[in-house]
């Protein structure tokens, strides 16, 4: 029983999450015309929008994680010796922990250089930071990683929410190539517009 809860609560917060990802992408897609970027991000960065949304996407982030390390360690107390025979198209659970860590790190990264952009001009300080082709592999690489952990999560959190994931696997599929593709367009565009 109080595994179903928190495996409820850790697709609940993924879900809030995925929210936050689809809006975040499509108002990023104001990239092209800067004026309006500008503006949208002059709005949002406002102290009474920016914060509580920051606390809400940290909060998220946080049950999803104690989520997921609950379930870990229940997962490992009732199954002691893995399987014998595991399925080949399931990485192995160390490779699982450090893309996980390696996508957080991407996020703290993510938050700490946009909290220090000045909010009347994140135009120019997206396209000084994605001047260096670091920075822009980065950000890809960890589009990267986000989109294998969606496609991953999307599956389970709807198979959780008792939805058959093969039923909802093409349109899962869809929606993280969609959002990867439309985060990726700033970074790219910013590194080509140089």
């Amino acid at each position: 029983m109080l595994l179903q809860y928190r495996k409820r609560l850790m697709a609940l917060a993924g879900l809030i999450l995925t929210g936050y990802l689809v809006l975040h992408m499509l108002t990023n897609l104001l990239f092209i015309k800067p004026a309006s970027f500008d503006a949208f991000y002059q709005f949002i960065n406002m102290p009474f929008i920016r914060w509580p949304l920051l606390m809400l996407v940290i909060l998220a982030l946080l049950v999803h994680i104690w989520g997921a390390i609950a379930i870990r360690r229940h997962n490992a107390k009732v199954r002691p010796i893995g399987y014998f025979k595991r399925d080949h198209l399931e990485p192995p659970k160390a490779l699982v922990t450090m893309s996980i860590v390696l996508i957080g790190l991407f996020i703290v990264l993510h938050i700490v250089q946009t909290l220090q952009f000045d909010p009347d001009n994140v135009y120019e300080e997206t396209m000084a930071l994605f001047a260096s082709h670091w920075m822009v592999m980065i950000y890809l690489a960890g589009l990267f990683l986000l989109g294998m952990h969606l496609q991953h999560s999307l599956n389970n959190v709807l198979q959780t929410l008792g939805v058959t994931s093969k039923t909802c696997y093409p349109l899962a599929l869809s929606l993280v190539v969609l959002l990867m593709m439309g985060f990726a367009v700033v970074p790219v565009m910013a590194w080509l517009g140089r």
